[in-house]
């Protein structure tokens, strides 16, 4: 399972307005970033900083190769979509930021998006419908990797799916162990007593022969 670092942007700054959010979708960017370097920590400093901060401008995870941090919790909103202060995108979505640096591994930043996504739906009760793109909230050419490369966005959705199966296949592992250890107590608990049948019909049969 993919690790999830926590660096929020600090509360009162302008690109977290607190707003609440109660996620509907989940909208996947691509930062348009390639440089080298560009990867989730600098960005997670950049949010940080005072351009972000005027901007303002701000989403909820960004996933590179090797790591994804989280700038803001899941239930307030962020400045991601570009549809204004009441646009759907921005009020009922969370904003995911996948990484381009030319010094990054860009499939494993994707794989690891990917999980983050299946993660989130998971616990956010939501179907796989609702991971968008960031174009349905302007036309805005976003993800434009995803977008760019054929059959991008259809196969980034298919490891979605399959991070969700694997999850399904693992929690079907757990209840199938504690199912296990369940018959095991049982069976243990009818062996004791089996156990303690046998002594008192010896014993019965000892005194009987008296």
């Amino acid at each position: 399972m993919v690790n999830i670092v926590q660096d929020f942007i600090p509360t009162g700054r302008r690109n977290r307005p607190g707003h609440k959010l109660t996620p509907q979708y989940i909208t996947i960017h691509d930062t348009a970033n390639s440089n080298a370097g560009a990867d989730a920590l600098a960005h997670a400093k950049y949010l940080k900083g005072d351009a972000a901060a005027k901007a303002p401008v701000s989403w909820h995870f960004t996933v590179d190769d090797k790591r994804v941090i989280q700038h803001l919790p899941l239930d307030e909103v962020g400045w991601h979509a570009g549809d204004g202060g009441n646009g759907p995108g921005n009020r009922t979505s969370i904003g995911i930021e996948i990484c381009e640096n030319s010094d990054g591994d860009r499939a494993m930043a994707e794989k690891n998006a990917a999980e983050v996504v299946a993660q989130l739906l998971k616990e956010l009760g939501l179907s796989i419908d609702k991971v968008v793109q960031h174009n349905k909230w302007t036309g805005k050419n976003c993800p434009h990797i995803l977008r760019g490369r054929s059959g991008g966005w259809e196969n980034f959705l298919a490891q979605v799916k399959e991070f969700m199966q694997e999850t399904k296949v693992s929690e079907s592992e757990i209840d199938l162990r504690a199912e296990n250890e369940h018959l095991v107590k049982l069976l243990n608990a009818a062996t004791r007593e089996n156990a303690e049948l046998k002594a008192k019909l010896a014993e019965i049969n000892k005194l009987s022969s008296l």
